[in-house]
């Protein structure tokens, strides 16, 4: 099931930037002068934070290079944005998918507080967090690491970091129902 999960994930995100990491757009993904961002798994990539709508990302960020049916794409930043049914943003997509010459490699400077980002070695993100829930790899020398409970993924092309997938957590309150009958009284 993760199999499939991961791989999902990795053909849905392919397909969401592949106008942008397929075609020459390295003049919309910025050189590498964006200044750094802080990554909070769950919580926030910069300024994008769990429980926002994509309205006030907007606001946030300003006007996406490109808006389509699933996503906000900021190539300038190098990262995409993306909500759940309810419009609220539950991933954010970092980096480029085409690889790790990818022009949105260059352009996303997020770093967790463990310094993990773009570039960083396999080695590097195993020592920040140990070894992960789950890996795949895949043709190509790509290998992709997720951190279930941490809401991280990092794909590596020849053992680096070209991509990450940060999942947010919505701000909402607790809704679920618990079924267990009450405790007999004595």
């Amino acid at each position: 099931m993760r199999t499939r999960h991961t791989s999902w994930a990795l053909a849905v995100f392919a397909l969401l930037f592949c106008e942008a990491g397929c075609s020459d757009k390295s003049e919309q993904a910025s050189s590498g002068t964006n200044p750094p961002i802080v990554i909070e798994p769950h919580t926030s990539v910069g300024k994008v934070r769990a429980g926002m709508k994509l309205e006030q990302v907007i606001a946030e960020l300003g006007k996406p290079e490109r808006k389509t049916a699933n996503a906000l794409e900021y190539t300038k930043l190098g990262l995409a944005v993306l909500p759940g049914s309810n419009g609220v943003v539950q991933v954010v997509m970092c980096g480029d998918v085409t690889g790790i010459n990818g022009p949105l490699v260059k352009a996303f400077t997020g770093r967790t507080k463990e310094g993990t980002g773009m570039n960083s070695t396999r080695e590097e993100v195993i020592k920040a967090y140990g070894e992960p829930t789950s890996s795949e790899k895949f043709i190509g020398g790509i290998e992709s690491l997720q951190y279930a409970p941490l809401g991280i993924t990092f794909t590596l092309e020849r053992g680096r970091v070209h991509h990450m997938i940060v999942r947010l957590r919505s701000q909402e309150s607790d809704r679920t129902v618990n079924l267990a009958p009450a405790p007999a009284e004595k």
